[in-house]
């Protein structure tokens, strides 16, 4: 058995390092999610479970497409520079993938077939194999078919991280916020977020639940500032009791890190709560009373007398006579 976990570990690690491989030269900004761990998660299942309508229109939409991302994909890798002024962020996808159907009548760029692309669109998925593909700008996807069976361009402290996070969770990223991009960000992005320039997390829903993160800020006040804001959940969550999640948070050289654990135990029950205190939403009744028939004519001062059989009272309106 444990023969078997080492083999199962040193293919998985295997798999991340040749996708790397791949990834743009010059990599800072790396994010990743186990599609399979997320599916099979207690809080996804919950999720689904209270979105029946949900549920039932995207088997809908899979039947029609002939391809469920969250059972034929296990793992997304995002991959860039971090340059804004180039496109050459890439997609990786590792699951299953039906090459003979899906590649019918696509052109071949080193014997990878490219799907998409057509006459006004740059976004293309390359079909490396069964078990791999990867999306992302023509140009940049060609380069990185172009780098296959080559040495990696990529940094190996970079890559390093990408494996340790990788295995510890479910959700995960860091990198370098460009320069220039708080401001192209700053109308979506949480105002306490704004002055981070380097940052790193992870998000693990397998087990129970975990988050962790660290990030850097480019000035000291703007270091306080997110320390506040986090402070503001830490202080939330301190008024559940000795029942309440803890989160840890500490702010020291322009870094603030935290992090939330709940253990499994601990999350079914917290789900089991959620599930208890969620009423139903009941459509409003209508009052009982007697129907109305109204027709559509302008008003005259004459009226029909009021039915003696079964209580329904006409008024007859213009338009009906």
């Amino acid at each position: 058995m444990r023969i078997l976990l080492l083999l199962v570990a040193y293919a998985a690690a295997a798999g991340a390092a040749d996708l790397m491989e791949l990834a743009p030269p010059g990599t800072k900004a790396v994010f990743g999610a186990r599609v399979k761990g997320i599916v099979e998660s207690p809080l996804f299942k919950d999720a689904a479970k209270q979105a029946p309508q949900l549920a039932e229109e995207w088997v809908k939409l899979v039947a029609l497409a002939g391809f469920d991302p969250l059972h034929d994909i296990d793992e997304v890798l995002i991959a860039a520079s971090g340059d804004i002024q180039k496109a050459d962020g890439l997609v990786f996808l590792r699951g299953r993938f039906n090459v003979e159907k899906m590649a019918t009548g696509a052109p071949l760029d080193h014997g990878v077939p490219l799907l998409g692309g057509g006459k006004s669109g740059n976004s293309v998925m390359a079909l490396l194999d069964s078990e791999n593909a990867l999306m992302g700008d023509l140009i940049a996807v060609r380069a990185a078919i172009a780098r296959r069976g080559q040495p990696s361009r990529v940094d190996a402290a970079v890559a390093a991280r990408v494996q340790s996070l990788r295995e510890r969770f479910d959700v995960w990223g860091f990198g370098e916020v460009p320069k220039g991009f708080g401001s192209t960000a700053a109308a979506s992005a949480p105002q306490a977020l704004d002055g981070v320039d380097r940052f790193e997390f992870g998000v693990r829903l397998t087990g129970g639940f975990e988050i962790a993160a660290d990030l850097h800020s480019r000035t000291p006040k703007d270091a306080e500032k997110l320390a506040a804001s986090l402070g503001t959940i830490s202080a939330m969550l301190a008024m559940g009791g000795q029942s309440a999640p803890k989160f840890n948070l500490q702010a020291k050289d322009g870094s603030v890190k935290f992090s939330l654990a709940i253990s499994q135990e601990e999350m079914t029950k917290m789900l089991a709560a959620a599930r208890m205190n969620a009423v139903p939403a009941t459509p409003p009744t209508a009052k009982s009373g007697p129907p109305v028939i109204i027709g559509g004519e302008t008003p005259t001062a004459e009226k029909t007398p009021p039915s003696t059989d079964g209580g329904i009272t006409v008024f007859v309106l213009p338009g009906k006579k």
